[in-house]
Formats: structure tokens, C-alpha cells, sequence
């Protein structure tokens, strides 16, 4: 793996910044981290929801992190910058998504960072076949723009 996966803007990690922002728990959390990550030399970050049932989800997620990272200009209308969010989404979701589940309810929180060429998908929240059973999760993908 080359080291420029692994660079850091100021000290923090392109995955770390991306995970911190999947995580936090309000909109004050989030503009509060926004405002961290900022300080820190680390701009092209934005938070999305997605949530639904397991079809609702798999049919919202990629769009809806597309359409975050493009609303905010993470990434350019490009082909090959919205294969790469793309491929950092469908790579996170492997984190979070349980296959022997038959439909669960599927609440997530998506973090993306971007910097040096190189674009981050965390994931983080709960997925459930009943209000009982409700399981944090957590997803990170990580691709080249």
C-alpha cells in the first residue's frame, strides 16, 4: 500500500477525519467537527444519512453519497471522480451490511474527506430485524479520484 494512502493533512488521517464525522451523534456534533477538521488544514468533508429498510438502503446509499460529495464539490461531475466514490461507498457498505440478515431496518451516517488525490467512505450506525436487536456497525472505504 503506498504511503500517500496513508498521509495525513495536519495530523489527521484521511480515514480517521472520515470515521470522526460518520460518528458524530447531531448536526452541532457535525458542524463542530466540520469546524476541528477545518482548523486542521482539512476541508473537503461532508455528512449524509441514509436509512430504510434493506432495499430502500442498497437503492439510496451510493446515490446519496454521490450526491453529497458532488453538492459540495468534494469531487467534479467527472466519470472517473464519481467511479471513485462509488468504489469507497460499495467497499464501506462491505463493513456494515450482514448477509444472513433477510430485511433489516438500516440506519447510517456517512463521513467523506477527501485530500491529495485519495477520497474516504466511512460508515457508522445501526442495523436491525426488530427495535430489539439494533447493532452498531461500521464501514471505511478508501479509493484513488
Amino acid at each position: 500500500m503506498g504511503s500517500e494512502i496513508l498521509s495525513k493533512v495536519s495530523g489527521i488521517s484521511l480515514g480517521r477525519a472520515a470515521m470522526m464525522l460518520a460518528m458524530t451523534t447531531d448536526r452541532e456534533e457535525e458542524e463542530s467537527m466540520k469546524d476541528y477538521l477545518k482548523s486542521k488544514g482539512m476541508s473537503n468533508v461532508v455528512v449524509t444519512e441514509v436509512t430504510g429498510l434493506f432495499d430502500e438502503y442498497r437503492q439510496k446509499v451510493i446515490k446519496s453519497a454521490v450526491s453529497a460529495a458532488l453538492s459540495t464539490k468534494i469531487i467534479r461531475n467527472d466519470p472517473r471522480q464519481i467511479h471513485a466514490v462509488v468504489h469507497a461507498t460499495v467497499e464501506a457498505n462491505q463493513g456494515v451490511l450482514i448477509a444472513h440478515l433477510e430485511n433489516p431496518s438500516i440506519k447510517m451516517k456517512l463521513g467523506i474527506a477527501s485530500a491529495n488525490g485519495w477520497i474516504v467512505v466511512a460508515m457508522f450506525g445501526v442495523t436491525a430485524l426488530t427495535i430489539a436487536t439494533n447493532h452498531e456497525r461500521a464501514g471505511l472505504g478508501i479509493m484513488h479520484i
